[in-house]
């Protein structure tokens, strides 16, 4: 049988009455030539549609899961089955997304970034009185924001955030009941509220205001409406932004774990569950328990490799100063084609081998700090600060330190208390073994004593570029919060900011404006 274009063509031709009435017939075929070709021009729009079906979840689900190629398999039986749905072209986005996110290869980058417009005019031509019209073109933008941002171009990802958060905010009018609006507005208002210093021109240039609490109960809202709804595939995804904004911002240990707790949902189904669950626990005096969950993890060749989590791991293994933690860091290092954490991961090679007495490869290691890696994140800052400064850790003091993070305090104080005066006559580690007792003793919630050490190091150390100062600030804020305080947390959360030009400034900067965010001190 002849295609329907060819039949098309070939109609003039097959016409043997006389002339008139050929003529006649001819105007008329061209009439419903024309309307024929006008028809299926705009079927494409018209009937162009966004239907979130079982097969679309279940790709999404997939995707969700890393396992990518099985994710586009199912996507592409969507496409030949119903060709008109425009769902399959939305989540493909979310493959280019994870990848790069996870990735960070510029490559890749580079190949995929012009896959947003052709999403974008899809999503453009579909069914415009669809609440997914605005919403799946919001979404794209604000994907590709963060992957931007993550590959330097920041003024791009800039104006694709204010396009984000237009499409949300309108839509969020227009369709008040379509609830998934709250996952991209609530991550937005949620970040608005602890923007550093530095960064508050990106968010002036987006105009998106809003605050911690805002964007806490717009995620708690959505989470609770998904759950008893048709968009429930959207739960683990929605659990994943909230319990990262709970711990992060909120400070909120307690409703962070809490959430991560829920027996329902499979950890092996949602790699970044884990990492959160892992990250939590990590921070929380369960070191253990986060060990566990990375060491015990899936290693499924079907899933895109996250070799982040491979770092993690390194990173609770050494908090608890096990052995094999370095085989963690070299795994990375060996397969992990991006720049973040790399010198970090050489960083902490280089404690390994200080901790073992052998200086010859620590110096090796930490000269990698200057060669490899760059220092976006301000853990690659400092390992790159310790490598060029030349300043060799104290060995006691680095232990105390892992051991503090980890949780593990009875082995970090053993470690301060073998000290002996003259083990730490540098600056430096005299403000550490002060600030790290303040650790201690906060973690432990002896706050009276955890407040003097805090206040000592602030003292001493407020004029010198180190972390201890400003994070002591930042302790004491918190621990007044904590006890109801307001008035002495808005004041020391603001001394916090005042101090400049110290390491970790970034990550400090955001956990006292997130501070002064929670308590309206801004």
């Amino acid at each position: 049988m002849k295609g329907f274009h060819a039949l098309l063509l070939e109609i003039p031709f097959l016409l043997t009455a006389n002339t008139t009435v050929k003529v006649s017939l001819q105007i008329e075929q061209k009439k419903t030539i024309g309307i024929f070709l006008l028809f299926i021009i705009l079927s494409t729009k018209l009937f162009a549609s966004f239907e979130v079906n079982e097969n679309c979840i279940t790709a999404y689900n997939k995707i969700i899961a890393l396992r990518f190629e099985e994710g586009k398999t199912l996507l592409n039986n969507e496409k030949v089955i119903n060709p008109k749905n425009d769902i399959p072209y939305f989540l493909e986005n979310y493959i280019d997304f994870l990848t790069l996110f996870i990735s960070e290869n510029k490559k890749d980058f580079d190949k995929l970034k012009d896959n947003m417009d052709k999403r974008l005019d899809r999503m453009e031509r579909g069914e415009s009185n669809s609440p997914f019209y605005l919403y799946t073109q919001a979404e794209i933008y604000l994907q590709w924001a963060i992957v931007k941002i993550k590959f330097k171009e920041y003024v791009s990802a800039a104006f694709d955030l204010k396009k984000a958060l237009e499409l949300l905010t309108y839509n969020n009018e227009k369709y008040p009941l379509f609830k998934a609006n709250n996952k991209g507005l609530g991550f937005l208002h949620a970040i608005a509220g602890a923007v550093p210093e530095n960064y508050k021109w990106v968010a002036k240039l987006v105009g998106v205001k809003g605050t911690i609490n805002q964007g806490v109960n717009e995620l708690k809202d959505l989470l609770t409406f998904v759950n008893n709804s048709e968009y429930k595939y959207l739960h683990d995804e929605v659990l994943f932004i909230l319990a990262l904004v709970e711990w992060n911002l909120q400070k909120d240990e307690e409703e962070a774990q809490k959430l991560l707790q829920n027996p329902d949902f499979n950890l092996s189904a949602n790699p970044f569950l884990l990492l959160a669950k892992a990250t939590i626990a990590m921070k929380t005096n369960h070191n253990d328990d986060a060990i566990q969950l990375l060491v015990n993890r899936p290693h499924e060749k079907e899933c895109y490799p996250f070799y982040y989590l491979d770092f993690m791991t390194g990173v609770a293994k050494l908090n608890r100063l096990d052995a094999d933690a370095g085989i963690y860091f070299t795994n990375y290092l060996t397969n992990f084609k991006g720049q973040n954490y790399i010198k970090t991961a050489w960083q902490k090679l280089a404690w390994i081998a200080l901790m073992n007495k052998d200086t010859i490869n620590y110096k090796e290691d930490i000269k990698q700090c200057i060669v490899f890696g760059d220092d976006n994140v301000d853990e690659d800052k400092d390992a790159l600060k310790e490598a060029t400064n030349g300043e060799i850790p104290n060995i006691a003091l680095l232990k105390a330190r892992l051991l503090c993070d980890g949780g593990y305090y009875e082995r970090s104080i053993a470690e301060i208390a073998g000290m002996k005066p003259g083990d730490f006559t540098r600056l430096k580690d005299q403000l550490e073994v002060t600030y790290r007792m303040g650790r201690i003793f906060h973690r432990t919630n002896d706050f009276d004593k955890a407040l003097d050490y805090y206040e000592q190091t602030l003292k001493n150390g407020v004029h010198f570029t180190y972390y201890f100062a400003a994070n002591s600030a930042l302790q004491i804020a918190s621990i007044y919060e904590k006890q109801g305080n307001k008035d002495k947390a808005i004041h020391y959360y603001q001394t916090c900011l005042a101090m400049r030009n110290h390491d970790y400034q970034n990550s400090i900067d955001q956990k006292a404006e997130a501070g002064l965010d929670r308590l309206g001190g801004k």
